[in-house]
């Protein structure tokens, strides 16, 4: 679960392309340069801001980029404990740059450090950076003494336990001998989405979403909207929800502190249409994000889900089996001197169903030097082998054509064979031709 605040600016392209230019030479070559600047030190009480700054230096376009900070407890933020997510996701073309603000308030002592780590559609990490602060305790606050008062004598006075002197202007009068910084009350939602961790195709996703109040105070009305990746189809859902597209939204109302509310949907699983049983399970997600929060925040959460298929993979068949035939012959035979013959190789199905991609290679004798284009003309010649490019699929009682013409430098028998092979087809099949070349 996660949650973030962020305001976010465009940087000028002339600047984004400096920093990409300046990051070059470094190390670490994540696609995203990150940097975050801040206060180094401060004091419990205090609230800090930390500019968080991503350039894109991939050299192509990043979309769809998440921006997650992890922090410490010394860290509060007005919306949830960490982690926090940045409303949205983030486009960045080549070489531009952009910039988000972080509030936080400190209120713990020690050394507090917060890391925002950038990941892509693909969940993927692209860049990441950390910072820390040394924080140290509020600062007691003693009362002015009243003028002509004598000071106390060094005798007398107790050490001061503050190591560096603060200037008496920054002194507040106060009526006791310290103050005490306390933290606002604040409604602090989380979301929990939980789902099965595998189902088979076409089995059914139940995911149920818990949205709870760990904070001191009820929480403002919010919305949860659920969104779901291609290969999930929605069936039903909680009462109350709205449609739109591909995703389901709910408006919640207001959560005493300590309380809770869950809203579930249920979806069908399709594995890919290329998926066999035997294949690995494919991964496909669902995404919840609870809107609505104070400053602006969100809350996320995802779970995702391995479908496995049913489908079992088709036997693989001979040619034969698969109701193709081959044939090869040639136009003259045989051929005068200097003269050339046009070889017809014809592929036909006489099967059932589609042939799926075929390859045709016909071999030439040796000295054959091809005369005019094949038809098709699209071939890859390699010296005596000529390969017709990935014949789409011939349909059932379908047949293509193949021709080419050749000759043969001196007198003699031109032996040539056709070679056909498939995709989805186990062995081959072949078929030859003889041609007589009279001599001079």
């Amino acid at each position: 679960m996660s949650q973030r605040s962020a305001r976010s600016t465009l940087l000028p392209a002339t600047l984004a392309a400096l920093l990409v230019s300046a990051a070059a030479t470094a190390l670490a070559e994540d696609p995203v340069l990150v940097s975050v600047t801040g206060p180094l030190v401060g004091k419990v009480g205090e609230r800090v801001s930390f500019e968080v700054e991503l350039v894109n230096r991939s050299g192509k376009p990043l979309q769809q980029l998440r921006v997650i900070d992890y922090f410490d407890a010394g860290f509060h933020h007005d919306a949830s404990k960490s982690p926090i997510e940045q409303k949205g996701t983030i486009d960045l073309a080549p070489g531009t740059a952009r910039r988000l603000t972080l509030d936080f308030l400190l209120d713990e002592p020690g050394r507090q450090c917060h890391r925002v780590e950038i990941l892509d559609q693909s969940h993927v990490f692209v860049g990441g950076a950390t910072h820390c602060v040394e924080v140290t305790p509020a600062l007691a606050v003693a009362p002015r003494q009243a003028p002509g008062t004598a000071p106390p004598s060094a005798t007398t006075a107790p050490p001061l336990a503050v190591p560096v002197p603060v200037p008496p202007a920054t002194l507040v009068p106060a009526p006791a001998a310290g103050t005490t910084v306390t933290v606002p009350a604040a409604a602090a939602l989380e979301l929990d989405l939980v789902g099965p961790v595998e189902t088979a195709s076409g089995g059914v996703v139940e995911c149920l979403a818990t949205v709870k109040n760990t904070g001191a105070v009820a929480s403002g009305p919010t919305s949860l909207q659920f969104s779901w990746d291609d290969l999930l189809t929605p069936l039903e859902a909680s009462d109350g929800y709205s449609l739109v597209a591909s995703r389901v939204s709910w408006n919640l109302p207001a959560i005493e502190p300590g309380g809770q509310m869950k809203r579930q949907i249920n979806l069908r699983a399709q594995s890919p249409a290329n998926a066999f049983r035997d294949s690995p399970p494919g991964r496909t997600c669902i995404r919840g994000v609870l809107n609505g929060l104070a400053g602006g925040a969100m809350v996320a959460d995802e779970v995702c889900v391995l479908v496995t298929s049913t489908t079992p993979r088709p036997r693989i068949r001979s040619p034969s089996e698969a109701g193709l035939r081959l044939s090869l012959a040639d136009l003259d035979d045989p051929v005068r001197v200097g003269g050339a013959t046009t070889l017809v190789c014809t592929v036909s199905n006489g099967g059932t169903a589609a042939s799926g991609r075929l390859d045709l290679v016909l071999v030439l004798p040796d000295q054959a030097r091809i005369v005019g284009d094949p038809s098709p003309a699209r071939v890859r010649v390699e010296d005596a082998r000529v390969s017709f490019e990935s014949i789409q699929g011939i349909p059932p009682g379908g047949q293509q054509t193949f021709e080419i013409t050749y000759r043969l430098p001196t007198g003699g028998i031109g032996k040539a064979t056709a070679i056909l092979t498939g995709a989805e087809l186990d062995g081959s099949l072949e078929r030859g031709c003889q041609t007589t070349f009279l001599e001079p």
